[in-house]
């Protein structure tokens, strides 16, 4: 996989049919993470990445389901919809390792533990970019 294969952005009306990482684009951190990481489907295509800010649809559609958004990524794949923490490990599957991120990346989310453990510092660490920024969250 190339790295703007890797970084690509695609609307959320045609993504929501596949595999898609939802995020927020207005997080530095989740920004990096999301295209940094080299995620690949299990098919071999790269993952969708959607910022939740460009896809209102989407994003009002996963909260009609119960899913608060502004608590974690939203990962779905297979049929199965993952956030926050469960996101992060099952992304690990998906992450190519290549590259320092990637191999820090694999590491970190090869753990369940681990990352559960750190996750709501990542959130603190969003909230806190967000601020700084103006922001309160996803809207």
């Amino acid at each position: 996989m190339t790295a703007p294969e890797a970084g690509r952005t695609e609307p959320a009306d045609e993504a929501s049919r596949d595999d898609f990482l939802l995020y927020d684009g207005e997080c530095p951190f989740c920004s990096f993470y999301a295209r940094k990481s080299g995620f690949e489907t299990p098919s071999g295509r790269p993952l969708t990445l959607i910022d939740a800010n460009q896809a209102p649809e989407l994003l009002a559609g996963l909260r009609a389901q119960g899913c608060e958004v502004d608590e974690g990524m939203v990962l779905v794949s297979g049929g199965r919809r993952y956030q926050g923490a469960e996101a992060m490990t099952a992304l690990e599957a998906m992450t190519s390792g290549a590259g320092w991120f990637g191999r820090l990346s694999k590491w970190f989310a090869s753990n369940p533990a681990r990352v559960r453990a750190l996750y709501p510092w990542f959130q603190r660490l969003r909230r806190a970019a967000l601020w700084v920024r103006g922001r309160r969250g996803l809207d």
